[in-house]
């Protein structure tokens, strides 16, 4: 795994153009916990800031902060898209945790879905001491299972429920049940003297879920008369003018494909999302079909639920995907990860004839139950069309309710505001886009302009009895995962890989006497991803370019290597752009024999 951070330090610009700048290794992070100031806020007054989410559906990350005391609430992660080749994952950059890693009392995961869990393995590490982690039974299965993945063991979970109360330090919490697409979720009232906050977490009303469990209407009520000083929502639907329809529509939907599927099944859906994962099983039951599933995280969060009590189906009627090629095709339904498109995901190794176990055939029905993550379209777009070749049938969104939203449209948010009654006002989870749409919304529902912040990661608000005002922003920016380390991708790496990409490469070999400084044979160029298209003359050009550069070079200036591999790049990137309009990366080597 690879860090890169793109820094912010109070108003100092960063040095990058693209606002990246000091990157670091963990180790060095490490030792900045050590000698960096502890705390930048204001005695008595909470301060609220938001370490990711606000520029992205991901990486969500909110430090609560009251005199010596830290709480922070999720730590997800986000995905890459095209611009970001090479790597794997995007975290947040959580500097500011590590610089105060002696006061941080507790880690409260709102629920299990990776956008605010999918960082803990990463921090826990960094932080290299035990934090107690709040969550509910089915958020810390998840949690566990993910950590072990990474080979941490040491942790205190505390388990939460709705409805319970839970105080630490000068913080007193106040779980709530919230509807989204994966049971168990819950809202946070926060409790501290410097005000009262709340936060919703991912939610939707929907008043007909899977699991009978609601959005806590009656705790939200209770909160805005005790006062909610600030409140802080989910703002990921915002541009959604209406109400989000309801999960059990899906069902329907998915037990109508189902049960008139000539062939084989297979459902491609997130793995987290386990009311879906339950209305799956529900329909295939329904049809006479066994459920099989594949995908390794799909294959993990499907037997935690089932071992916790969230997702039912008889032992009988679920199977290995090994065992699903000795069953008809008609009585089998197959369940598995790769709704995004993912390149090693078991539904993009089935298109393209990959996958060991299963082998999509003309006639098999494709149900893509999801809709794809900002950036992943194409990737999406890729697979769907390798099983259009293949003969499958393909339903996804656009042809049936095979999937809804688990976050709340606009006119639920402003039930939500009206229900909860804020002073303050910050949409967070969303893009800047869905920011001001929720903004907007605050104001209709009543929100006065000058109470509704609008913050960027790493922005700081501070609360007290008179209200929420800005205070001094703190490090932040991203940390690119990419292979095995953390901590030294840059943004100059990201645009050489672009490079390397989009234009090709160019390495020009010369060898130069050390006796006398002059050429010795011919320069040898290789080009790789350089296409000389209908001019069969540029390799034989370049070398002449090339050597033509080095004997112009007076002999005292070819024993300066650099000065000489500086024009060598600038004669062959004026010769390339001329004759094929590329500018590859260019790379001399200069030997002395």
């Amino acid at each position: 795994m690879v860090k890169t951070t793109a820094v912010k330090r109070g108003n100092k610009p960063a040095d990058s153009p693209s606002g990246t700048g000091n990157d670091r290794s963990r180790q060095k992070r490490k030792n900045t916990d050590k000698r960096q100031s502890k705390s930048i806020g204001e005695s008595g007054k909470l301060k609220i800031i938001p370490l990711g989410g606000l520029d992205g559906i991901g990486k969500n990350m909110t430090v609560f902060e009251y005199e010596e005391d830290i709480i922070l609430v999720d730590a997800g992660l986000m995905f890459p898209d095209d611009d970001h080749p090479g790597v794997d994952l995007i975290l947040p950059d959580y500097t500011y945790v590590l610089e105060n890693a002696d006061r941080l009392r507790a880690i409260i995961i709102t629920h299990g879905h990776e956008d605010h869990t999918g960082s803990l393995p990463y921090l826990l590490k960094d932080l290299d001491r035990d934090v107690p982690i709040l969550g509910t039974k089915l958020t810390l299965g998840l949690i566990e299972g993910k950590l072990a993945e990474h080979r941490i063991t040491r942790q205190r979970f505390r388990e939460i429920t709705p409805g319970s109360h839970v105080s630490i330090t000068s913080f007193g919490f106040d779980f709530f049940s919230v509807n989204h697409s994966i049971p168990a979720a819950v809202g946070v009232f926060i409790r501290t003297p410097g005000g009262n906050v709340l936060h919703t977490g991912d939610f939707k009303l929907d008043q007909t879920p899977i699991d009978g469990v609601m959005t806590d209407f009656a705790a939200v009520s209770r909160f805005a008369k005790i006062g909610v000083d600030l409140m802080l929502s989910d703002s990921t639907n915002a541009t959604n003018p209406t109400f989000t329809r309801s999960e059990s529509e899906v069902g329907k939907a998915l037990r109508q494909i189902i049960s008139a599927a000539p062939r084989r099944v297979i459902v491609a859906s997130f793995s987290s999302h386990i009311h879906r994962i339950q209305q799956i099983c529900d329909a295939a039951v329904a049809s006479g079909r066994k459920v099989a599933v594949t995908g390794r995280s799909m294959l993990t969060n499907s037997k935690i639920a089932r071992e916790l009590g969230y997702l039912k189906i008889d032992d009988n009627d679920i199977i290995d995907a090994y065992s699903a090629k000795d069953i008809p095709p008609e009585k089998v339904v197959i369940l598995c990860t790769g709704s995004q498109g993912e390149p090693l995901s078991a539904l993009a190794r089935m298109a393209n004839g990959e996958h060991r176990t299963v082998s999509i055939e003309e006639g098999d029905v494709v149900i893509i139950s999801a809709t794809p993550v900002p950036g992943n379209e194409k990737a999406v777009t890729r697979v769907v069309n390798a099983l259009s070749k293949i003969g499958a049938t393909i339903y996804d969104k656009q042809r049936a309710l095979v999937h809804v939203s688990g976050h709340a449209g606009a006119e639920e948010l402003k039930l939500m505001i009206a229900l909860a009654q804020p002073k303050n006002f910050v949409p967070v989870h969303g893009e800047a886009l869905h920011l001001r749409a929720h903004a907007q919304l605050a104001q209709q529902v009543g929100i006065e302009k000058k109470n509704i912040f609008i913050l960027d990661n790493g922005d700081c608000l501070l609360l007290d009895e008179h209200g929420a005002t800005r205070g001094e922003p703190v490090q932040n920016g991203i940390v690119y995962v990419d292979g095995l380390s953390v901590g030294d991708v840059s943004a100059v790496i990201l645009k050489d890989r672009q490079t390397l990409a989009n234009e090709g490469i160019v390495t020009i070999v010369s060898m130069i006497s050390k006796r006398d400084s002059a050429l010795v044979g011919r320069p040898e160029i290789i080009m790789r991803g350089v296409s000389a298209g209908d001019d069969p003359e540029l390799l034989a050009d370049a070398i002449a370019t090339a050597e033509k550069v080095i004997v112009s070079f007076s002999r005292e200036h070819r024993n300066n290597p650099n000065s000489l591999k500086k024009a060598l790049r600038e004669g062959i990137s004026a010769l390339l752009w001329e004759r094929c309009r590329r500018r590859p990366m260019i790379i001399p080597i200069i030997m002395d024999v």
